[in-house]
């Protein structure tokens, strides 16, 4: 049992770094009937032939393709194995990288693009001094394709059991410096009895959510503030816990009671913690809609920093409330409750359907769940 660290990357592993989630897809043996064609019709249903965007010159020479000469084709006139090969080459960037991935030749790999470039319409990938680069019509092709292969792998494979103990599996999450804080220590303690050679790496979520990477399986969950995320309709989405927000002063600030007043939240300077880089918080809609407003005199991302600034200075930091109590422990500050009518702040978690019922990772969330569950708001 091990756990390390990777500073920018932010990755924690509790075991072995070997990562299950490379082995070849089940789908790669490269036998998928036209029955299975009835199935995905719908994630290709923009699969129709177009008139060619030229990238340059030699694009319309070797590829006069045209929506005039080429009637639109259906989906079963494609080789669904090509949907393989295309998923190759999209991940790979050169013919003979992905001739290798899929243990086929390059004289037939580079058959396969070319028969791709004549059903698609498109160059698809073009050769360039800094290697075979995506077309925007591949670029929008290859998230629905990749989405395609993992609901056939899933479909085709045998049910697939997942044994915690033994298990090497890594488990990807996007998150925030608050999941960090509270929920990450006690997942890895928890780890290291129930499943010593499962990893974890921790991405900081950024401003715009990782769809793409959760349909591809690149990232399993993600964990964050409705204030920092809009979930599209079609993902899966639970709110795992509902945090009050408290306010932190320094130590030896005194107030006329132990609380933060309207007054204080208006009068007082503060220090915003802005992970994302955002210019406002749902404190700042609070306050608009009782005609009020705060005064921001430092920005911070990080919250040792917002601690340190706190803690030297008469400033406010508004925290989540297990963020607030945690800092002052460790720092010459004392978290004090802000107003009832506040709004909370809501932990949600989010994934892709497609993985919803991998045994892995319906055995992470609710992991997860149970830790939240035992320390309550």
């Amino acid at each position: 049992m091990h756990i390390t660290g990777n500073g920018e990357t932010g990755r924690f592993e509790t075991g072995s770094r070997s990562d299950s989630r490379h082995e070849p897809f089940l789908a790669r043996r490269l036998v998928i009937g036209y029955a299975t064609a009835w199935r995905i019709r719908e994630d290709l249903s923009g699969c129709s032939v177009r008139s060619c965007i030229h990238i340059n010159q030699m694009n319309r020479i070797n590829h006069p393709i045209n929506g005039v000469n080429n009637p639109p084709m259906k989906l079963h006139q494609l080789d669904l194995n090509l949907l393989l090969a295309f998923d190759a080459l999209m991940t790979q960037g050169s013919v003979t990288r992905a001739s290798e991935a899929l243990f086929i030749s390059q004289p037939a790999m580079s058959h396969s693009l070319g028969r791709l470039r004549t059903f698609f319409g498109d160059p698809l990938l073009v050769r360039t001094p800094q290697g075979m680069l995506p077309t925007p019509r591949a670029q929008r092709l290859h998230l629905g394709v990749q989405q395609v292969l993992r609901l056939l792998e899933q479909q085709l494979s045998d049910e697939e059991e997942f044994e915690p103990r033994h298990s090497k599996r890594r488990f990807v999450l996007c998150t925030t410096d608050y999941v960090e804080c509270v929920l990450i220590p006690p997942l890895i303690s928890r780890l290291k009895k129930l499943a010593p050679g499962v990893t974890i790496e921790i991405r900081i979520l950024r401003d715009s959510l990782p769809e793409a990477e959760l349909a591809s399986g690149e990232i399993d969950l993600v964990l964050g503030f409705d204030e920092y995320m809009q979930v599209p309709g079609y993902l899966g989405k639970e709110t795992w816990l509902t945090e009050p927000l408290a306010g932190l002063v320094r130590a030896t600030r005194e107030l006329p009671e132990e609380r933060i007043t309207l007054a204080q939240l208006t009068q007082m300077p503060h220090v915003f913690h802005s992970p994302l880089g955002t210019s406002e918080a749902s404190l700042d809609k609070f306050l608009q809609s009782q005609g009020l407003s705060r005064t921001i005199s430092v920005n911070s991302q990080s919250y040792m920093s917002a601690a340190a600034i706190v803690s030297q200075s008469d400033h406010l930091l508004v925290l989540p409330r297990k963020v607030a109590e945690l800092l002052a422990e460790h720092w010459p500050l004392k978290s004090l409750p802000l107003p009832a009518d506040v709004p909370d702040y809501h932990l949600n978690c989010v994934w892709h359907p497609v993985h919803a019922q991998q045994p892995a990772l319906v055995w992470l969330k609710e992991l997860m769940k149970e830790l939240v569950n035992q320390h309550p708001s």
